[in-house]
């Protein structure tokens, strides 16, 4: 009897371990963490100030407006430059000037060809009359060769006519040459330079006129702006110093492959990683006023959406979304004293339908920090202000790939992550 007693506790025993080591040892062996421990927290103030999860937000700087190159012909050789590096043009002004006295040689020679032609044209047609009429009173024998010679004068008349007609088109062509012999500038601005007449952009011009502002942003994001789309620029010193514009141009056409953040970042501005691999593209906007701004100036643009407008309240307004339980026990995410999350009870205020967010009266300040809710949420979970911290999961036997670009407005590396295998 003692004999299976303790037979039986031993296999109780045994029993505990096993349980033990599945739940506790074997998923440590096996590399299988909890990552589900692991909640990405930010702070309130930097969620009021917007500066964190704003997807429509990048980095960008200010620079003179663009410049124009004018073009030299190849085939031209260059009689007179009016202008040199550093001279103020207007729209309209002389910059260069072509040599066209070989062409007025050449356009005497073609008229005088065309009247060639012309005369070459009447004396065949003559010819022809003559022979018409003589074949009349020809033999059949004498009116097959006098037909032929009527034809092959035809033929001759058909090139003359041809010759002519190439000609005039030189003709035409080279006076326009001559009457634009000329070259202005197409644009008010500043001479950057004077180069070689062989090179692309024989004149360079920098448009004058207020900055405008050059975004990058990021192939993922680049579907997402619109060509005229109203912007808010903003300092990067205070958000609150703004100016407007217009996007004027999406350069689609000059990619920016493997472009470094080092400088300008890539898109979503703050909390940008320091450098991507992907394609980035070249956004410019238009300044209603450039007051203020310096060339060189790093600022951020944000799409204008009319939020940039809100009128700023007294206390603490939070969106609707952080808060859980609204009609009953509200309350928030937020990471306790110790590091973990836990559920932080809110006293609420008035709601604002236009801006989605409650006043926030009491519980939270803006030196906390709170997570977006998810439900998979238990209190006791670890809290992290490192988004590389929480790993993205994949459903059983997916593939999940995370594309290289901003995800709730955070830099993430290409990778493939997979449930199975890993």
């Amino acid at each position: 009897m003692k004999k299976g007693v303790i037979i039986l506790i031993a296999i109780l025993v045994i029993a505990v371990i096993g349980v033990v080591g599945y739940v506790f040892v074997l998923p440590n062996i096996a590399g299988n963490t909890n990552d589900t421990s692991f909640v990405y927290v930010e702070k309130v103030s930097d969620i009021l100030t917007g500066f964190v999860f704003t997807s429509n937000r990048y980095n960008a700087i200010v620079e003179t407006q663009e410049t124009v190159a004018i073009e030299a012909e190849m085939d031209k050789k260059i009689k007179t430059t009016f202008v040199s590096a550093g001279d103020v043009v207007k729209k309209g002004d002389k910059l260069f000037e072509y040599d066209v006295d070989e062409m007025k040689i050449t356009l005497d020679q073609y008229k005088l060809d065309i009247e060639q032609y012309a005369s070459e044209i009447k004396s065949y047609n003559e010819q022809i009359d003559s022979l018409e009429k003589e074949r009349k009173n020809a033999t059949a024998n004498q009116q097959l060769n006098l037909t032929n010679q009527i034809e092959s004068l035809k033929l001759e008349i058909k090139k003359a006519e041809y010759a002519q007609q190439t000609t005039q088109r030189n003709i035409e062509k080279m006076e326009r040459s001559i009457k634009n012999s000329v070259i202005t500038s197409t644009t008010d601005g500043s001479v950057l330079s004077v180069n070689d007449p062989n090179a692309k952009g024989y004149v360079m011009i920098t448009s004058s006129g207020d900055y405008r502002v050059k975004a990058i942003v990021n192939e993922v994001n680049i579907s997402s702006i619109e060509d005229g789309a109203n912007v808010i620029i903003r300092s990067r010193v205070s958000e609150d110093i703004t100016w407007r514009g217009t996007i004027s141009k999406i350069d689609t056409a000059h990619p920016i492959t493997n472009a470094s953040n080092s400088t300008m970042g890539g898109m979503g501005g703050t909390g940008a990683s320091e450098e991507t691999s992907t394609t980035k593209y070249p956004v410019y906007i238009d300044l209603v006023s450039s007051d203020g701004l310096m060339v060189g100036q790093h600022v951020t643009v944000e799409i204008d959406n009319g939020l940039g407008d809100e009128e700023k309240k007294e206390g603490m307004w939070l969106y609707d979304y952080y808060i859980c339980d609204v009609d009953s026990s509200p309350y928030v995410w937020a990471e306790s004293s110790n590091g973990t999350l836990e559920k932080r009870s809110v006293v609420l205020g008035e709601y604002d339908e236009n801006s989605f967010k409650y006043e926030i009266k009491s519980g939270l300040t803006e030196d906390d920090s709170i997570a977006f809710p998810e439900s998979t949420f238990t209190e006791g979970m670890i809290a992290t202000h490192n988004i590389e911290d929480v790993p993205v999961k994949a459903e059983e036997g997916e593939e999940i790939v995370a594309e290289d670009g901003i995800e709730n407005g955070v830099d993430v590396a290409d990778e493939q992550i997979s449930s199975e295998g890993e």
